[in-house]
């Protein structure tokens, strides 16, 4: 998505993305500060994509996290609006019982 001179693609952008953030506040020492906005006014981005971006670097998920949260983020919840299926307490602790789970993720 290119940027353009009035900043109005950014906005729309930003907002977008605004959503499903959290804002955070942070302390800098004088240095920390110089250095990302030197960075960020040449590589033209934000301090605050820079810092989301080195943190995603120094505490990236493992495979097995990654893996963990795509199942709770696409498949918990999707037949909740099956009417078809009756109870389904009893097989839910069966299924869960154990280590299926970890199984699966590896």
């Amino acid at each position: 998505m290119a940027i353009s001179r009035t900043g109005r693609t950014a906005k729309c952008l930003m907002y977008s993305v605004y959503i499903v953030m959290r804002r955070t506040q942070i302390y800098l020492d004088d240095r920390q500060r110089r250095k990302l906005d030197r960075i960020a006014k040449r590589t033209q981005r934000t301090v605050s994509d820079l810092i989301r971006e080195a943190i995603d670097a120094r505490y990236a998920a493992t495979p097995r996290e990654d893996f963990l949260e795509a199942l709770r983020a696409g498949a918990f919840g999707v037949w909740k609006e099956r009417t078809d299926l009756g109870q389904t307490d009893a097989y839910l602790r069966r299924q869960r019982r154990g280590s299926r789970i970890n199984r699966l993720a590896g």
